[in-house]
């Protein structure tokens, strides 16, 4: 099993050079049909293990820029592949990268709450063979819009740890402003596409670099939302810069369990809950304007 530290390597370049790129990633300095976690200082697997189905191939196939980019694939049932780029990053960090889908195939990826994997998803995304993109935390859709298939799409993702807030961008256009409560663990390209069609998809022009504060958006108007105790048992006081809005809890698979309307935000209010032990989403709706946060249920 290969061992690594990548955020030593990383936060010790950027160190010597303010807003030099931590990482720059353009696969040519592989071998073609060379598996990247093998050959790669940095990139490893899911797993650890280097150098099986589980790796990633350096393809001159398509590229961004250059004449390679790293190629990822699987099945609808999910794999083979599944290459993992640690990272663990405390501050506020741009990921950004190419990303090509051929037609009739899917993609997904996911960023990872800690440097080692399995211990949370901070957030996922589907590029789907449809041609819509969905941006999921906790597997509920939180924003979607359209990518192009057969060519080279710009993924744009601002994290910031320290004001717990995340941005990100496709082709240069907003997609969704969120609550972001973790360090930057590390970024997972999984073979597994849509649910419905294969994965398979190219990676280019891979770049780590520091970025500016992540505030609530322009988009949100700075929408507000604050609530506690959280992990909660049998109620939540909730608060926000807004005195009248909607407020929806829901469970994971989508569902609402509980819908409120609330006229003194501004001073708090307390909402009593019933449910089950769990994580919910918390949504605020206000002057057009959404944002949402993690809730933890434990009686």
């Amino acid at each position: 099993m290969k061992q690594f530290l990548l955020p030593c390597a990383l936060l010790f370049c950027g160190s010597l050079f303010a807003q030099t790129p931590l990482l720059e990633e353009n696969f040519d300095s592989y071998d073609n049909g060379s598996y990247i976690g093998e050959s790669s200082s940095v990139w490893t697997t899911w797993s650890g293990t280097t150098g099986t189905d589980e790796d990633g191939i350096v393809s001159d196939e398509q590229a961004n820029s250059g004449t390679q980019s790293l190629k990822i694939f699987g099945s609808v049932t999910g794999g083979p592949m599944d290459v993992y780029l640690p990272i663990g990053l405390e501050d506020a960090y741009e990921v950004s990268f190419q990303i090509y889908v051929p037609s009739g195939y899917s993609a997904y990826m996911n960023i990872q709450e800690a440097l080692a994997v399995q211990v949370g998803w901070a957030f996922d995304m589907y590029f789907n063979s449809n041609g819509s993109i969905s941006l999921s935390i906790d597997q509920v859709e939180i924003a979607s819009m359209a990518y192009s298939q057969d060519t080279w799409n710009q993924v744009t993702m601002l994290m910031d740890p320290v004001n717990d807030r995340a941005e990100v961008y496709i082709n240069g256009e907003y997609l969704q402003n969120f609550a972001f409560e973790a360090i930057i663990g590390g970024l997972n390209l999984f073979g597994y596409g849509d649910g419905t069609t294969e994965g398979l998809y190219y990676i280019d022009d891979v770049v780590v670099v520091e970025c500016d504060d992540v505030l609530n958006s322009i988009h949100e108007t700075e929408l507000d939302l604050v609530f506690g105790p959280n992990p909660a048992s049998n109620h939540i006081t909730i608060s926000s810069n807004t005195q009248k809005g909607v407020v929806r809890i829901m469970a994971l698979n989508g569902s609402i369990v509980e819908r409120i309307n609330l006229t003194n935000l501004e001073a708090g209010s307390r909402i009593d809950l019933d449910l089950e032990n769990g994580i919910y989403l918390v949504e605020l709706i206000a002057n057009d304007n959404s944002t949402m946060r993690k809730l933890v249920i434990n009686r």
